[in-house]
C-alpha cells in the first residue's frame, strides 16, 4: 500500500509539472509597418501640433522562458533609423507580450514602449515611441502587426 501512494504521489508531480503552460515562442526577427498619431510639442510654442507619420519596425528578439530582450529599430517619416536596445520584456503563457526599452543619442532620448498578443505567426498590440531632445518632445502612438522577416 505504501508503494501504491509513493507511486501515486510521483504521477501527480509529474502531471504537475507537465502541465505548466509555456509562453510562446517569439525569438527571432519582427517586422512591421504603422501609421503613428504624433504629437509634437516644442520648447517655442506652446500649441502642440499633432500628425500622422508612416513607420516602420524591425525587431530583433531574444527570449529565455517568460524573459524577452532585444533590439527595435524605428524608421519614422524619411528618416535614419532609431535603434533602441529592448531591456525588459515579458511574454505570459496566455500571449501577452510587453516591451520596454530606451536609448540616448547626443542630447536626444528614445522611449519604446509595446503591449499586445502575440497569435500564430504574427505579435500585434499598440506601440508608444517617445522622443526626447533640446528643441521639444514626440509622442508617436498607433496600432502595430509585426510578422516574422528573415
Amino acid at each position: 500500500m505504501k508503494r501504491v501512494a509513493q507511486c501515486a504521489c510521483y504521477l501527480f508531480i509529474a502531471l504537475l509539472t507537465g502541465c505548466k503552460p509555456h509562453p510562446p515562442q517569439v525569438a527571432g526577427r519582427w517586422h512591421g509597418s504603422s501609421h503613428l498619431s504624433a504629437n509634437y510639442k516644442t520648447a517655442l510654442s506652446s500649441t502642440p501640433r499633432n500628425e500622422s507619420v508612416p513607420a516602420e519596425f524591425v525587431l530583433v528578439l531574444t527570449q529565455t522562458g517568460q524573459t524577452v530582450q532585444g533590439d527595435a529599430s524605428v524608421t519614422a517619416a524619411r528618416n535614419k533609423p532609431i535603434h533602441i536596445p529592448i531591456g525588459t520584456g515579458v511574454v505570459q503563457p496566455d500571449g501577452k507580450l510587453s516591451l520596454e526599452g530606451d536609448s540616448s543619442f547626443g542630447l536626444a532620448r528614445a522611449h519604446l514602449s509595446f503591449d499586445g498578443k502575440v497569435e500564430p505567426g504574427k505579435i500585434m498590440g499598440t506601440v508608444n515611441v517617445a522622443l526626447n531632445n533640446v528643441s521639444g518632445t514626440a509622442e508617436n502612438k498607433g496600432s502595430l502587426t509585426l510578422t516574422p522577416s528573415n
